[in-house]
This record gives C-alpha cells, sequence and structure tokens, in this order.
C-alpha cells in the first residue's frame, strides 16, 4: 500500500485515532482473553459459516473497463437493488445498476469526501465533513443543501451522519472534547442530544438507522450503542463475535499497549438482524447478530484465502425475495465494489 492510501486509508477508518489492522500488530503478544471475549470465541467456533455467492464485482481504477473508482468510501442499496458508492479520493458518487453496469457518476465541487447518510425515496443524502453539510442528490442533480448545527471539537474531529425521513442523526468525537449523539430536524437545527461519555475510541464508528432506532457502532470494542425511539442509549454486546485481534484488545484495555485494534469497519441491519463486518487478514467475513446481540450467523466469502493487503471499508445489507444481499466495498489491493447474496 502506498503511503499517500495508507494516510487516506487511516483518516477515513478512524479519523487519525490511535490503532491496528489484523496484519499490522505483534504477534508475539499474550494470547489471553477476556473471559466474555473467551466465551464469544466458543460461541462462534460451535456455529456452522455459510458461505457467500458472489453476484458481481467491479474493479476500480484508470485501466479497468472505464470505471475510475479510486477510493470508495460508503456504500448503500437503493430500493430497486442498484448501489451507490462515494469515493474520497475523486470527490465523486457512483451509481451502479443491479448486475454492476455503472450508470453514473456525480462529481461536484461541492463533495468534500462524501459521506453517504441514507436515501429519503429516490434522494441519496451525502454529508460533507468539512463544511457539515448534508446535500440532496437526484437524477437531477443537486436540489437542495443544509448544514447541521453541531458543535464540533477544534479541528474537526469525528462527525458520522445518518438521514431519518424527517431529519438527522449525527455522532461528534474529539479528544479533549464531550462526544455526543444528537437529533436534528429537517432545517438542520439539534433537537436533542445524549452524551457519550468516556475515551473518544469507544464510540469510534458508523452511524445506520434500524427501523425506529439508531445504531451507533464501535469499531474497537464488540458492541454496539443503540438509541430508541424513547430516547435513551442502551449498550449492547456483540454476543459470539471473534476476532483474532480480541486478546490485543485486552491488553489494550488494561494498559499494556497503546494501541488499539481495529475489529469491525462497519456494520448494516437488514430485517431482524444485523451484519458486522469482521475484519479478518485476507478474506471477507460477516457476522449476523438478533437485536439482541447475540450472533446467529457467519459468513464468508467463496474460497477465502490469505491476503495481507486486504482492507474492507464499508457494508451495506437489505432483504431479498431468497434472502439477503450485501455490498461491500474494499480499497485494498484494489479499489472494488462487490455484491454477494446470501441464502439462510
Amino acid at each position: 500500500m502506498s503511503l499517500r492510501r495508507l494516510l487516506l486509508f487511516s483518516t477515513l477508518l478512524l479519523l487519525s485515532l490511535t490503532g491496528c489492522l489484523p496484519t499490522a500488530c505483534n504477534r508475539s503478544e499474550t494470547r489471553a482473553l477476556f473471559p466474555s471475549d473467551s466465551l464469544s470465541r466458543a460461541l462462534a467456533q460451535a456455529l456452522p459459516v455459510d458461505t457467500l455467492a458472489l453476484a458481481w464485482t467491479v474493479v476500480g481504477g484508470e485501466d479497468e473497463a472505464g470505471v475510475p473508482l479510486s477510493y470508495p468510501r460508503t456504500v448503500r442499496f437503493d430500493t430497486s437493488g442498484g448501489v451507490a458508492v462515494s469515493d474520497a479520493q475523486r470527490n465523486s458518487v457512483f451509481f451502479f445498476d443491479v448486475v454492476g453496469t455503472l450508470r453514473r457518476e456525480v462529481h461536484d465541487e461541492a463533495f468534500q469526501y462524501p459521506y453517504l447518510s441514507g436515501w429519503r425515496g429516490d434522494t441519496l443524502l451525502v454529508f460533507n465533513p468539512t463544511d457539515g453539510r448534508i446535500d440532496f442528490l437526484t437524477n437531477e442533480g443537486l436540489t437542495r443543501a443544509v448544514t447541521l448545527a453541531a458543535e464540533r471539537p477544534r479541528g474537526g474531529g469525528l462527525t458520522y451522519t445518518a438521514a431519518t425521513d424527517t431529519g438527522f442523526f449525527a455522532k461528534v468525537l474529539g479528544d479533549g472534547f464531550d462526544g455526543y449523539l444528537a437529533r436534528f430536524d429537517d432545517t438542520g437545527r439539534e433537537a436533542e442530544r445524549r452524551l457519550l461519555p468516556g475515551p473518544t475510541w469507544r464510540y469510534a464508528g458508523l452511524l445506520r438507522t434500524w427501523d425506529d432506532a439508531v445504531v451507533s457502532l464501535s469499531g474497537y470494542r464488540p458492541a454496539v450503542d443503540v438509541l430508541t425511539p424513547g430516547g435513551t442509549v442502551d449498550s449492547v454486546a456483540l454476543v459470539g463475535f471473534d476476532s483474532p485481534m480480541l486478546a490485543r484488545s485486552r491488553l489494550f484495555l488494561i494498559g499494556e499497549t497503546h494501541e488499539a485494534p481495529l475489529l469491525t469497519a462497519s456494520a448494516a441491519p437488514a430485517g431482524e438482524l444485523l451484519f458486522v463486518l469482521n475484519l479478518r487478514p485476507g478474506w471477507l467475513r460477516i457476522d449476523a447478530f438478533d437485536r439482541n446481540g447475540h450472533l446467529q450467523h457467519q459468513l464468508v466469502q467463496p474460497n477465502p484465502g490469505f491476503f495481507k493487503d486486504f482492507y474492507p471499508i464499508d457494508l451495506a445489507a437489505r432483504r431479498t425475495a431468497d434472502g439477503y444481499a450485501f455490498a461491500v466495498l474494499i480499497v485494498e489491493p484494489q479499489p472494488q465494489v462487490s455484491v454477494y447474496t446470501w441464502e439462510p
């Protein structure tokens, strides 16, 4: 991986937080686990593993069939099963149909590291973290913009967003800053706020809407925070989540190392399941949890193998007539978007 791409990857995944990936940490360390992680490993090892079916894949690059996908950052399905992808290096949004054909690329000078916050009907809402602005993108182009009146730490910090039919949610974090999860109305005005006490790394991760709830992902520990319609924030442990980095996670939490390992880069709900992108050194793995955080299924790509420079960055999920479909973004070894299907 080039230095430029490594820096961009680190910035977009964790936005300057300290951490290490599954292929980058010291293998001579103790492999002891917390009791809860040991239990999760035992549960995962007892559960059968299902294989995903590859529906289509598009590899980016200037020489790849005219698809200049450069640094895919976020992905969303549309209602028809097509895929939208934001590109943080080209500052563009790509639209693919249900078989992976590129339909259009929307590039606008207004986009700065665009982040897909969700859909409202046929309108895609694109967050621009530099300006704290949500752009409304339709087939006719950008039709509206809303700036979130979100208090942010000096230097920008971390801001994750999720759009709903009536407003927006934002999670704002930063060192030396009181992190919070807030709801904003459709004009960008803050309507309510819930503080997220504790260190920044504890809450670093994407936001997703799940029916009437909002799920806040933690990339460093196997847990999610759920903001319920009643306004409470409940922490839900992902029981059954196994990772080769759990031992290093324990060392970090007890203060014996200064680097927190990244366990997951993304998660996406579909139906009654939350699908979590479980980072592995070389192959795609998606774990499915129920609403109580209990592991139900483990899914892997066809013919998994070891590839050191393999970095998935985002995941989208949707129900289909036969099961589920997943869109996965990969930034290394080559930028690409792939869609997989799974029939339980």
